[in-house]
């Protein structure tokens, strides 16, 4: 269920496309004018999605983790907002780099579907060969959902004895999840949010710049 949450919701993201693609012609239109510029554009663009995904970060926490019975609601809340931070910031990186929104939908959910594949519910880290790692490094969906399981299962001291775990530990150790550091992951996945920020930008001001 931690796996499906937070797949699910960091995948629709790709629903900010054509949002981006209805406001690039005016944008386009603004610049060239002397409006305002992309620095100020972007940063307007980030600031007013916050609340928007703060409200569905909140709304999402609070419908499931009290249901489900789960661990950490603050905890729970801040990686869930913290990872839809970083995946609107890379659909808006696409959206200034496709032609078109289908083009763009179809990479954001092929990128998605890859580092889902990595980030250690299908293939635990230690189990991924060395020459592929690197998906699990550069894909924030590993970041999200370590700091998922560190904080529903590290409380746990000890399951029934039918489970086959005796602990929440000896779980995350099996996932090699066992030394995460959650304010450092909730960085990183602030961090990848920032540098998708910062690329778009640069996207934008190089080529985007309302001239034919």
């Amino acid at each position: 269920m931690l796996f499906y949450i937070a797949a699910f919701l960091v995948f629709m993201s790709v629903a900010v496309l054509p949002f981006f693609m209805m406001e690039r012609s005016s944008f386009l239109r603004e610049r060239s004018n002397g409006a305002y510029g992309v620095v100020s554009w972007v940063s307007a663009n980030f600031l007013c999605s916050l609340p928007g995904l703060a409200l569905i970060s909140i709304l999402s926490t609070a419908c499931v983790v009290p249901l489900a019975g789960l661990n950490g609601f603050g905890t729970f809340f801040a990686a869930l907002f913290c990872s839809l931070v970083a995946a609107e910031g890379f659909m808006c990186l696409v959206g200034a780099l496709v032609p078109h929104y289908i083009i763009g939908i179809a990479l954001g959910a092929g990128v998605y579907g890859f580092f889902m594949l990595c980030e250690g519910a299908f293939k635990v880290k230690d189990d991924i060969p060395p020459w592929f790692i690197w998906v699990y490094h550069i894909g924030f969906h590993s970041y999200s959902y370590r700091v998922f399981m560190y904080n529903e299962f590290e409380p746990i001291e000890k399951f029934d004895d039918s489970a086959p775990f005796a602990s929440g530990h000896e779980l995350l150790k099996f996932y090699s999840f066992d030394k995460v550091d959650v304010g450092r992951d909730l960085g990183a996945l602030i961090g990848f949010g920032l540098f998708f920020q910062a690329c778009f930008a640069l996207v934008l001001h190089f080529f985007h710049t309302g001239r034919r």
